[in-house]
């Protein structure tokens, strides 16, 4: 008789040992990956995540399942489109198909929370071999588990569906309390909190907030335009949540939002509670701002520029602060110039002898103007900071070139995942709207203005002689010109007769600043540098393309 000799450690020589063991055969190993979620931030820093795996994992032992992967979403929530693990885990099961045979989740509410995605998934993980085990739910292949995977299913997703509108009901609870429960507009901070939720009223940001509330009292006075004012604004260096200048839309939203008034609105009824933050500006000069957006021409009417005039739409009228213009006055041998108050509001409507009004600007122009060794200081400080601008300008544009191509891949993902039909119409087409928007956000943001050191001593150069003498240059220039010039000066114009307390534009202020010994202005950095930059750069390219008119002519 022939004997067959078994190696040590062969699966046949196992067998026979086991079996003169008097043991079961073991059952065959199969593959399996364990998925774990929790679907809020704070969550992570707690047990959930450890506790799902570890349960997972004693399933496994006990099941003979040998697990390959473990994929963990933090912080994720059932219903977003772009859950990252997941899709990782998905493509694991398509590039390893017939090589995992299990997926094991703690529950299946932690697989999701929406009847057609799990059914949809599950079917996308069907197709590579995979089926889905709930370590803690009987959901197994026989006509009674697949009840009761439906039922939990349901549950899963009326939990999520309580949830929202759960959440809805406490944000419009707090809206009706006074409180804002969302991130707090330009001008205002979430008061500390010790938990997470947001419990009292917004507080003012300073010195933003001032900025802000100077800035509504001047536009409602009805003297200036909203050109005025942002360039107002800019000037002040007020800049949006998302770190860049004011722009139009931005200022158009931020004249029509009523919580500045203190009016809360809920967004789901329309309708208006008050808020318990301290308000920038009261009901009535809200109401008066939106009178004042709502009869205004957006159209700019035509104006001729005429040599006589060159302070038109620049002086104000010293009565109501508005805009003077200009208009002849017949004498008996010649016609004189006079500025005169066009706003029928005015009590008085005076007029103002041309030269009077030239007179004061010329001397305005005198105080501000700097000399040689101010002009010299000035460039050392715009040398010395062009450094730390250039890393800003370079890090602030990586930032969104990054985001830019998270997005890209977000949108690409999003598709791939509506193919596999992880996701439905809605939820596609919901979040795909939001990428759009963020990546046309992004598109049209402004980073900081790129500082290069050669072309800061091109335009230094340039507007030396011009700032030394101040009058003489805008004297000397042609009326077009001088409307530039003087959006440079004085970005808002000034008030006849006070001169002195008119707003200047950024670069004069630094000039000033370095002509104080006992400054404590913000240093030239950042923005601010940026600003100043704008204004020389845009001072320079003024007296560029005067040269450039001369020699065409």
């Amino acid at each position: 008789m022939k004997r067959t000799i078994l190696e040590p450690n062969s699966k046949a020589a196992r067998h026979s040992l086991s079996r003169l063991n008097g043991e079961r055969t073991p059952t065959p190993v199969v593959n399996g990956v364990i998925y774990c979620r929790v679907s809020s931030k704070e969550q992570i820093e707690g047990t959930s995540l450890e506790s799902q795996e570890i349960a997972c994992k004693e399933y496994a032992g006990t099941h003979n399942i040998a697990i390959l992967r473990t994929f963990v979403e933090r912080g994720e929530s059932a219903k977003f489109a772009d859950r990252t693990q997941l899709i990782e885990l998905i493509d694991f099961c398509k590039n390893s198909k017939e090589k995992v045979q299990a997926l094991l989740v703690w529950k299946l509410d932690r697989f999701a929370r929406n009847v057609g995605d799990h059914f949809n998934i599950k079917a996308t993980l069907m197709k590579y071999g995979v089926r889905v085990v709930s370590v803690t739910e009987p959901i197994d292949a026989n006509p009674e588990g697949k009840l009761m995977e439906t039922i939990l299913a349901g549950f899963a997703q009326f939990d999520n569906d309580i949830r929202a509108a759960r959440t809805v009901q406490g944000m419009r609870r707090k809206i009706q309390e006074g409180v804002f429960p969302w991130k707090p507009p330009l001008g205002y901070k979430s008061a500390a909190r010790e938990s997470t939720k947001k419990t009292g009223p917004d507080e003012p940001d300073q010195p933003i907030f001032g900025l802000l509330q100077k800035a509504w009292k001047e536009f409602a006075t009805g003297t200036h335009t909203k050109a005025d004012v942002q360039r107002l604004m800019n000037s002040w260096g007020v800049q949006t949540q998302n770190g860049i200048s004011m722009t139009a839309q931005s200022l158009d939203n931020f004249f029509s939002n009523p919580y500045y008034a203190g009016i809360l609105v809920d967004p789901w009824s329309g309708e208006e509670h008050p808020g318990r933050h301290v308000p920038m500006v009261t009901p009535e000069e809200f109401s008066r701002v939106q009178m004042i957006v709502l009869r205004r021409n957006r159209s700019i009417p035509h104006q001729k520029e005429r040599a006589e005039f060159p302070l038109r739409c620049v002086a104000r009228c010293a009565v109501c602060r508005h805009y003077v213009t200009g208009g002849f006055s017949k004498g008996r041998s010649k016609r004189y110039a006079y500025y005169h108050c066009g706003n029928r509001k005015c009590p008085s409507q005076p007029s103002y002898a041309t030269h009077i009004v030239h007179d004061e600007f010329c001397a305005f122009l005198s105080r501000i103007a700097s000399n040689p060794a101010i002009l010299s200081v000035l460039k050392k400080r715009v040398f010395r900071a062009t450094e730390g601008a250039q890393l800003a300008w370079k890090l602030r544009r990586e930032r969104k070139d990054a985001e830019l191509g998270r997005l890209d891949e977000q949108a690409q993902e999003l598709i791939r995942m509506r193919a596999q039909g992880l996701i439905t119409d809605k939820e596609f087409i919901t979040s795909k709207v939001k990428i759009a928007d963020r990546q046309a956000t992004l598109a049209g943001d402004a980073v900081p203005v790129r500082v290069d050191a050669k072309q800061i001593q091109s335009d230094m150069e340039a507007i030396t002689a011009p700032l030394a003498d101040l009058p003489q240059t805008w004297q000397s220039i042609p009326v077009g010109f001088q409307r530039r010039f003087n959006h440079i000066v004085v970005p808002v114009g000034f008030v006849i007769g006070q001169s002195r307390t008119a707003e200047i534009g950024p670069l004069f202020r630094v000039l000033g600043d370095d002509d104080r010994t006992d400054s404590d202005e913000v240093p030239l950095t950042g923005e601010n540098l940026n600003r100043v930059y704008q204004a020389i750069q845009a001072f320079a390219e003024l007296f560029r393309d005067l040269e450039e008119e001369k020699k065409a002519a």
